[in-house]
């Protein structure tokens, strides 16, 4: 059983996508390496496919009942105001992926031979992501109750995971229910840079924030109270206000320096989630449970990259408030402040900040297709409503106009042509990724986007098959069979020979979705013209090895070749016995 830190460096592995966890170990099956068909060396020069921006679209009728009968035709996408061609269009509904079985293979009379196909992963993956850097104990306690009545609703089939953003509690999915209940009961709140302590002053966040932005305004408002409050929780005389001040001044910088930072570990080890969870079959659900955070005005991008990573990988983040019923009311009333106007100030920004925080939340939910709750006390029924994804989800893909890698913000509108009183739920706007004006960066990317794309991306020139053998009763090795169809892969001429540069990403996944190991490797294709004339109707196979114990896997293998015109990816299921 790995321990909580080793499980955490997995994650942090994973995060990367199977690549990065990569090993070196596959070779062209049957065959030697030599310089017309070699294994590795230097990484070629990336060629860049057309920008695609995906738009999941949630159409609801007057009643809330999802629509799922709409086509491309009935959709408009305005780009900062400019219409755009819808080139990519799809419906998901809520019955999820399955495992594929592998093609051909048959039940073997003898240890090793190919591997059995009766068998399906498990359809619905929920990870219950807690905020634990910023929940306070009540609302732990309040949210962590919730999730154990919840986890009782779940199927035989479902996997469940209890995650945090602080990294402290982490298990993987399982459907070990008394295992899910064992990690709800470590949970605790764990700020960073925070005391669970009241402080003298009690500053937030947001407070810090509005102080340092608006200083001509609300800020010196709020400054004053903070200064009033310090003067009274210290028990400091009328004559002692300027010390008061700085005491309040560098409250406000320790505030704001630790909420950016615990803001920063909170969206990366929600994007960790994200990514881990595009690399399962079936249905994938986060649901966040936190009371919001504030995205500095500096880095709205991060979370728009967070759910445009959900986007790409299908995978749809829900939210729940963690406060509940919000009241407003300041904590600083219960050291006894006598001033009204110190408290009606902090109650006023308080609320101000409520609202500021859930619209994160509310942003994530919205953008990938997902729900927000909010403003209630009633989790049970909250949890009920974003478990599981919409009935139906539309995906909206375009190319945008003329689109320059300057990291500018794109406002987005989704249009319903339909009569009907509908309305649509879309992701608000993108950013242009300054990554895409590197050609090797944005391959990588789009590789790893179809390892952990959720359905098959199926190309005529890629087949993958399984074959094992058992050495040992505890003892496999599960050989993963790529086989490359020349006829079809784009070849070009370079110093005389046919010349090609794939990478073969293969990654290995437990029977709970949970990753075990994965191998990456370049393949070098340099053929003689005879060479390339004899191999035409046999085609290439990579052979890539694992050693494991029996049991049962998911196998997923992703291709891309350097020119962006080859790009496949497909799921078999491996059951050793």
């Amino acid at each position: 059983m790995p321990s909580q830190r080793t499980l955490a460096f997995l994650w942090l592995a994973l995060a990367g996508a199977c690549p990065a966890a990569a090993q070196s170990g596959a070779t062209p099956a049957g065959g030697r390496k030599g310089p017309e068909a070699a294994i590795g060396g230097q990484a070629p020069a990336f060629r860049v496919r057309a920008n695609l921006v995906l738009v999941p679209v949630v159409v609801r009728d007057r009643q809330g009942h999802a629509v799922g009968d709409l086509r491309k035709e009935d959709f408009e996408i305005l780009d900062a105001g400019k219409r755009q061609i819808v080139s990519q269009f799809s419906v998901e509904t809520s019955g999820g992926r399955v495992g594929a079985p592998v093609p051909g293979s048959v039940a073997p009379a003898a240890p090793g031979g190919k591997i059995p196909s009766a068998l399906a992963l498990p359809r619905r993956f929920v990870a219950y992501l807690f905020d634990d850097v910023h929940l306070t104990f009540g609302d732990m306690v309040f949210v962590r109750d919730g999730v154990e009545r919840h986890l009782r609703a779940l199927e035989p089939a479902d996997r469940a995971a209890i995650l945090t953003t602080s990294g402290r509690t982490m298990l993987d999915f399982t459907d070990d229910r008394a295992k899910l209940r064992e990690a709800l009961g470590k949970l605790k709140p764990n700020p960073i840079s925070r005391s669970l302590a009241s402080e003298c002053p009690d500053v937030s966040h947001f407070v810090g924030t509005v102080v340092f932005d608006h200083e001509e305004t609300t800020g010196a408002q709020a400054l004053e109270a903070l200064t009033l409050e310090t003067m009274d929780c210290l028990h400091l005389d009328a004559l002692m206000k300027p010390d008061a001040r700085r005491i309040a001044q560098a409250a406000v910088r320790r505030a704001v320096a630790a909420g950016e930072y615990e803001t920063r570990v909170a969206s990366m080890a929600l994007r960790q989630v994200v990514r881990r969870m595009g690399a399962l079959p079936g249905q994938r659900t986060v649901i966040v449970l936190s009371p919001g955070f504030l995205m500095p005005d500096n880095a709205p991008q991060a979370i728009l990259d967070v759910a445009d990573l959900a986007t790409r990988l299908r995978v749809v983040v829900s939210a729940l408030d963690a406060r509940g019923l919000y009241t407003g009311i300041p904590d600083v009333s219960a050291r006894g402040v006598g001033n009204a106007w110190v408290t009606q100030v902090k109650q006023d920004l308080n609320r101000l900040g409520a609202t500021a925080e859930s619209g994160v939340l509310d942003e994530l939910a919205e953008s990938t297709g997902g729900s927000f709750v909010h403003n209630t006390n009633d989790i049970d029924g909250g949890l009920k409503r974003i478990a599981s994804p919409p009935e139906y989800l539309y995906v909206l893909g375009f190319s945008p106009h003329d689109l320059e890698p300057d990291g500018r913000f794109h406002r987005l509108k989704v249009l319903l042509r339909r009569n009907e009183k509908l309305t649509a739920q879309a992701r608000r706007g993108y950013y242009a990724s300054k990554e895409l004006a590197d050609p090797t960066e944005a391959a990588k990317r789009e590789l790893e986007d179809a390892v952990f794309a959720p359905e098959d991306i199926r190309d005529p020139a890629v087949q993958v098959h399984t074959e094992f053998s058992k050495p040992g009763a505890a003892k496999a090795e599960l050989a993963v069979l790529t086989h490359l169809d020349l006829e079809r892969i784009r070849l070009e001429k370079f110093e005389g020979r046919n010349a090609s540069d794939l990478t073969v990403v293969s990654c290995l996944f437990d029977h709970n979705g949970n990753f075990v190991t994965g191998k990456q490797e370049l393949v070098k294709l340099r053929l003689r013209d005879e060479t390339l004339a004899s191999r035409l109707g046999s085609g290439l196979t990579v052979k890539t090895s694992f050693e494991t114990p029996p049991g049962t896997y998911a196998v997923r293998v992703a291709v891309r070749d350097a020119q962006g015109l080859l790009l496949s990816a497909e799921s078999v299921v491996a059951e050793i016995p």
